[in-house]
């Protein structure tokens, strides 16, 4: 009898330990992500960076902010008015708070905004402002004009511009028009990049360098409550760390390499997928012999398989670009398609080019193994038709300053959106004022698309203005100032125990306040 009574004892004992190890290891109601690189600041004012803007985002509201579908909506203002010349908006605030209670108004909108225009701050992103009535004027010589934004009341801003920009909107929403607290600006100076105080869902609970940053529900947040209790970024650079931690359990959310994209494809786990708003290209440099030559630079185009490429290097997750502007934001799904691969037609160009017996030309790309696989295919087939590569490798620094001083004679590059708005996709990369370190480093000029380009942001009307810029992606894909490549596909792993989540079409586009475990 004393026997079973210890046997007893002992099951109940194994049966208690079981149940504290199962609650030790039952993962916390909180979202686990990682982050390749740390955060560089979460001031709305210097977030430049990936990891900065989408935390920074999350921190922050803004007057208007764009959704998981890329569809702008309101954040701040609970609505708005436009005027009929285009040239002046009326935002009505609701009853937001910042995280510290203070409720947001008028005058902190006028604050922040004066604030990313200073000169005396140099803040890199002033130019998301710059359609503001004397905003170029105040960035360069300190005279604000007081009616760019006027304090009407409380809870009505009236913002007017120099001239009608059909995309005021979508530059309202991006990470830099953040709402700031302007008491919390005072009391933090220079450090509130580490202490930031916005109106956003979450708020900064830990920032461990190095290491993870935690936020925490900001609890006087006026919108749709988290259903979580926050949401922990770790930042682990290495992306086979990061694949080893989700498969432990250690992270609800996981993007996939496209080199492990076979393995997850057939592992039976949840994978969500959306088009990036992103364009792969190899751009030329269109002021150097031969690359100066049209006939040439389309040549190239043909001379290169590109849906080979994605499918033997990206395993089929990209879309061939046929043309500059994604899909989801209006571009035209050409159906004659003249970049397709034809490697005699590519040679027929390059005679009528005085170049029948090839050349030698370099191509530039930063450090990425991915890169150097699919710079080596380009390699292989323009070596076909005569054209003798050789791949130079720089790291991001180094190769940034080569590309933007017209070095390189072509060069490996990517465009990611602002802003999801077909202007994003034209004014930076071929307009001949942004020539350089602007976007355009391929330093393409052409009149015909600049004046498009111009005139089709200064119209109110949207669809009247993609019209317009989608004439200007013609001429500019006749041009081939690019070897146009793909848009990407981004795949996410998602662990089994969260629910609600889609991945956004832009990068500050989910606010994780309809995911729940």
């Amino acid at each position: 009898m004393k026997k079973r009574i210890i046997e007893l004892v002992v099951i109940l004992v194994s049966l208690s330990l079981f149940q504290v190890s199962c609650t030790r290891d039952e993962p916390p109601p909180m979202l686990r992500m990682a982050l390749q690189t740390e955060p560089s600041s979460l001031d709305p004012a210097y977030a430049v960076d990936y990891s900065s803007g989408l935390i920074t985002s999350l921190i922050h509201s803004n007057l208007v902010r764009i959704d998981t579908e890329g569809k702008l909506c309101p954040d701040l203002a609970r609505s708005w008015e436009i005027s009929n010349d285009g040239k002046e908006y009326l935002f009505h605030l609701g009853s937001s708070r910042f995280a510290n209670g203070k409720r947001v108004k008028s005058r902190d909108v006028l604050f922040s905004f004066k604030r990313l225009l200073s000169p005396s701050n140099l803040s890199p992103r002033w130019w998301v402002l710059a359609p503001l009535k004397g905003a170029r004027a105040y960035h360069e010589k300190g005279e604000w004009d007081s009616g760019s934004v006027e304090v009407i009341n409380d809870s009505t801003v009236a913002l007017r511009l120099e001239r009608a920009t059909a995309h005021f909107l979508s530059l309202l929403s991006m990470p830099a028009a953040g709402i700031v607290c302007p008491g919390q600006m005072e009391a933090e100076e220079r450090d509130y990049g580490r202490n930031p105080c916005g109106s956003g869902p979450w708020s900064l609970s830990e920032w461990v360098e190095s290491e993870r940053m935690i936020l925490e529900p900001n609890g006087f947040y006026t919108g749709k409550k988290a259903s979580i209790d926050g949401i922990s970024f770790r930042f682990i650079p290495e992306a086979m760390t990061r694949i080893a931690e989700f498969e432990v359990g250690n992270l609800d959310i996981l993007e996939i390499p496209h080199a492990e994209l076979k393995r997850w494809r057939t592992a039976g786990l949840r994978l969500e997928k959306t088009e990036e708003l992103r364009i792969v290209y190899i751009g030329f440099n269109t002021g150097k012999y031969p690359f100066n030559d049209r006939r040439v630079r389309r040549a190239l185009n043909m001379a290169i398989d590109v849906e080979a490429v994605i499918a033997k290097i990206l395993f089929g997750a990209g879309r061939r670009a046929r043309g500059v502007v994604p899909p989801m934001l209006g571009g035209q799904e050409r159906q004659s398609d003249i970049y397709r691969y034809n490697p005699q037609m590519a040679k027929s160009l390059l005679e009528e080019a005085g170049l029948g017996d090839g050349f030698s030309m370099e191509i530039w790309q930063r450090e990425s193994p991915e890169g150097g696989r699919i710079l080596e295919c380009v390699q292989a087939y323009l070596g076909n038709i005569g054209v003798k590569v050789r791949l130079v490798t720089r790291d991001w620094s180094a190769f940034k300053q080569a590309v933007d001083h017209g070095t390189p004679d072509a060069f490996y590059l990517d465009w990611f959106a602002d802003y999801p708005d077909a202007e994003n996709f034209l004014a930076p990369l071929f307009h001949s004022s942004n020539a350089g370190g602007g976007g355009n480093r391929t330093g393409y000029k052409n009149h015909s698309v600049d004046s498009l380009i111009d005139f089709a942001s200064s119209l109110p009307d949207n669809e009247k203005s993609l019209k317009l810029l989608l004439e200007a992606e013609e001429i500019v894909y006749g041009d081939a100032p690019w070897i146009f490549l793909w848009f990407p596909v981004r795949y996410e792993a998602v662990s089994g125990r969260l629910n609600g989540y889609t991945i956004p079409v832009i990068f500050n586009g989910q606010r994780f306040l309809n995911v729940s475990f």
